[in-house]
């Protein structure tokens, strides 16, 4: 008995929506098929229905509950006009007047009764407490939109980390495979070109003093570079010296390897201005990571000028 009084009012305005939906399906249904194929101009009337009802069945349970139904009732309230004016017109084309009058009341006359009955029976509350739910509910999607943007940034660090790890270990088995490589290319060479176990220096071979040497930027005496003579540099004044030089520091060898490139850089026909001078040892000094001022490159420019017109380097 207490659920039959609970769902007593709601019967007339179930009926009358039934009755109003069928209706209405009938009479778009019929006016499409004017124009269209019976299966596609029905098909069009129960999907008109369907979000019709859909709207209504939001609509009813948005205020049971209390809250706002603002889509729904906009839904419902376009709807019901259009349902209106199609039962109207589909009557006045059938040539019946009191048709299209009882077709176009059945929709209001449900929407009326869905009202009343959704009035009756919904959850009364007070605005108070209906914007005590609505903060509540907003701070709840809140926190579950932060957790959600929480969860996403902590999936993206996990990716990165794993792709970050996955390119050191890409990048570490390169690496190892390259040494290998290298290993096994020189390992092939030494066995391709054994060299002898000699107690002594080698025969037409450069000694080791003299390689040592070199590689530290030294030349022989009796060489210079360009024709222009030897050099002079600070521990030898003259450029001259007795066979190959001794070892150098990396400052020793540093000086020699620029009045080196000075001679290569004057050695042009014509020879070069000072400031083209300038600028190339300049450029060719950063190119080769040496060291020096400009007082350095004037002085190696003037006496570079000195040798090439046969006077005396001071």
């Amino acid at each position: 008995m207490k659920h039959l009084r609970k769902a007593a009012p709601w019967a007339l305005p179930a009926a009358l929506t039934a009755v109003a939906v069928v209706w209405a399906v009938s009479a778009i249904g019929s006016i499409l098929t004017a124009t269209a194929h019976p299966a596609f101009a029905y098909s069009v009337a129960v999907l008109y229905d369907a979000v019709w009802l859909y709207g209504l069945a939001q609509e009813t349970a948005h205020r049971r509950q209390g809250s706002d139904a603002r889509l729904p009732k906009v839904i419902g309230w376009v709807f019901l006009p259009l349902t209106v004016a199609i039962l109207v017109v589909h009557g006045l084309l059938a040539g019946d007047v009191l048709a299209a009058i009882v077709g176009g009341l059945v929709p209001v006359l449900a929407k009326m009764t869905l009202i009343m009955a959704i009035d009756r029976d919904r959850t009364r509350i007070s605005a108070r407490a209906q914007a005590a739910i609505d903060r509540t509910r907003a701070v709840t999607r809140d926190r579950i939109a932060v957790s959600r943007a929480v969860a996403a940034a902590r999936a993206a660090e996990t990716v990165a980390a794993a792709d970050i790890i996955k390119a050191s270990r890409e990048a570490e088995a390169e690496a190892i495979t390259t040494a290998h490589d290298a290993y096994e290319t020189y390992a092939e060479i030494v066995e391709q070109h054994p060299v002898p176990d000699w107690h002594t220096d080698l025969p037409a071979l450069v000694s080791d003093r003299e390689l040592e040497a070199l590689l530290s930027g030294g030349v022989p005496d009796a060489e210079t570079a360009g024709g222009t003579g030897g050099f002079a540099l600070p521990g030898n004044p003259s450029g001259h010296g007795s066979g190959t030089p001794p070892l150098e520091g990396p400052r020793e060898a540093n000086s020699r390897s620029v009045a080196l490139l000075a001679v290569e850089l004057y050695a042009t026909d014509p020879p070069p201005s000072k400031r083209k001078f300038r600028e190339a040892m300049r450029a060719e000094m950063n190119a080769r990571g040496l060291t020096g001022g400009w007082d350095v490159i004037d002085a190696l420019y003037d006496r570079e000028k000195a040798l090439a017109e046969g006077g005396e380097v001071s």
